[in-house]
């Protein structure tokens, strides 16, 4: 059995442009920006096959998947387990701020090695992780073929790390193709 999965982020909100850690305490809708760059994934996806897309619960996440929806004519279905890390007492802080008050714990989030690493009162990356992929495992199970994940930057990157890719920074919208194969995960081609 075989699944495509074509996993995006969401567009950009004002907390994001403003520089803020965002996390799933934080539920912003899509700022102008953020609404232009959903309109922009409808051309990276719209040749890609999709059934259906399954959506974070976030605003900005479920924003995001109804533009892609809308214009490829396919349902969004919300799954709560695709929300972003809950990110504790950083949640809404400015990245520079934390970057001076914890920063063992900001440079080292991206870090594929640390998957512990948590902020005070905060989920860890792994915990999130192990909970977006429970979520993809559950959904291979169900009737499509090519589906949409529309998720956040953490619980991504927390995903490409765990299969050993390398990127710098993941842009809003981004997106990476995620295959289910024989039991196993892997990504075929490149973030785009």
């Amino acid at each position: 059995m075989r699944k495509d999965f074509y996993v995006f982020r969401h567009g950009e909100t004002d907390l994001n442009k403003e520089g803020r850690w965002q996390g799933s305490g934080m539920d912003y809708e899509l700022n102008e920006t953020g609404l232009v760059q959903a309109q922009g994934l409808i051309d990276k996806l719209k040749n890609k096959g999709l059934e259906i897309i399954f959506s974070s619960p976030l605003k900005r996440a479920f924003q995001t998947a109804e533009v892609v929806g809308k214009a490829l004519n396919i349902p969004v279905t919300v799954k709560t387990d695709l929300r972003e890390c809950f990110y504790g007492d950083a949640e809404g802080q400015f990245i520079a701020d934390l970057q001076k008050q914890m920063p063992e714990i900001v440079n080292n989030w991206a870090n594929p090695e640390y998957f512990d690493i948590r902020f005070p009162n905060g989920e860890s990356k792994k915990e999130a992780l192990d909970r977006v992929l429970a979520a993809l495992i559950e959904l291979t199970s169900e009737d499509f073929n090519t589906a949409g994940i529309a998720i956040h930057g953490g619980t991504m990157a927390a995903m490409l790390n765990c299969l050993h890719y390398d990127f710098d920074k993941l842009a809003n919208c981004a997106v990476f193709h995620l295959v289910y194969e024989n039991g196993a995960w892997h990504i075929d081609g490149d973030v785009f």
